[in-house]
């Protein structure tokens, strides 16, 4: 296996005794040691993406240079923390990577409906707030996880899918309006020769709601539905007229569609 990156520590304010690293340990150890690492360097990784770990990094030119990726958590997190102006301001060349989470919690099964179309909500906001390049979830096959024990796919691991199944690497989020309705969240990515658009409706009644590509039209767009009783069902393939397409997001759902 080839070392993609190595992180300085996990969680350095969320530790103890010789795992416990300050801010400005952190900040010395990428001036004085980290451009010694032969592969990529991820820090600060702090627990709940508390931004007095990474500013020091951002403000500090030797240490930044010193890191490819920014990386967080995000346990506990408010939505409204997600963003990240300093980054946008100073992480120019750099990645930003959600290195670990599960959500919204550890102790509900993932297979509570309409419980783990948060995990799509989640996902969103990652993506198009926090503007995340990676969401890598914690443990993969667990009760409250994208897998159950029993090796099956659980709902909120469907959730992922509408994201991780059609959503490659090397594909590139585009601009879309990202909250076209109450309680809808869509986001649109381009790679492959293909668009996709996800969307979540976390609402209690269905949405008709139209799409239209700027630019990039395609005649065909094929969809996938996770709802409480389906996950990641296809609904076949439909034609695009003009660049639009309307769609009925059905209540309390997520739905892929992949324009080519």
């Amino acid at each position: 296996m080839n070392l993609y990156g190595i992180s300085v520590q996990n969680e350095p304010d969320y530790a103890q005794d010789w795992t416990w690293w300050t801010p400005a340990e952190m900040v010395r150890f990428l001036r004085e040691n980290a451009g010694s690492i032969s592969t990529r360097v991820i820090a600060p990784e702090s627990f709940q993406y508390l931004k007095n770990m990474s500013d020091p990094i951002l403000n500090d030119p030797v240490a930044l240079a010193n890191v490819d990726i920014i990386g967080a958590h995000l346990y506990g997190t408010p939505f409204a923390n997600f963003p990240y102006p300093l980054f946008k301001q100073k992480g120019a060349g750099k990645e930003l990577w959600m290195t670990e989470v599960y959500y919204p919690n550890s102790s509900d099964s993932a297979d509570l409906w309409p419980q783990a179309l948060d995990v799509g909500e989640h996902i969103h906001r990652a993506m198009v707030d926090a503007e995340f390049q990676a969401y890598i979830w914690w443990y993969i096959r667990r009760g409250y996880g994208p897998m159950r024990e029993d090796g099956a796919i659980s709902k909120r691991g469907a959730a992922m899918a509408h994201f991780a199944r059609f959503v490659r690497p090397g594909y590139v989020r585009i601009s879309a309006t990202a909250n076209p309705a109450t309680n809808v969240y869509v986001s649109a990515y381009r790679g492959g020769g293909s668009t996709v658009v996800v969307a979540v409706n976390k609402g209690a009644t269905a949405v008709s709601q139209q799409f239209t590509l700027a630019n990039r039209a395609g005649s065909t767009v094929a969809s996938w539905l996770t709802d409480a009783s389906r996950n990641v069902a296809s609904q076949g393939t439909a034609g695009v007229s003009n660049g639009s397409f309307t769609v009925t997001l059905p209540a309390r759902s997520a739905m892929t569609f992949v324009i080519r």
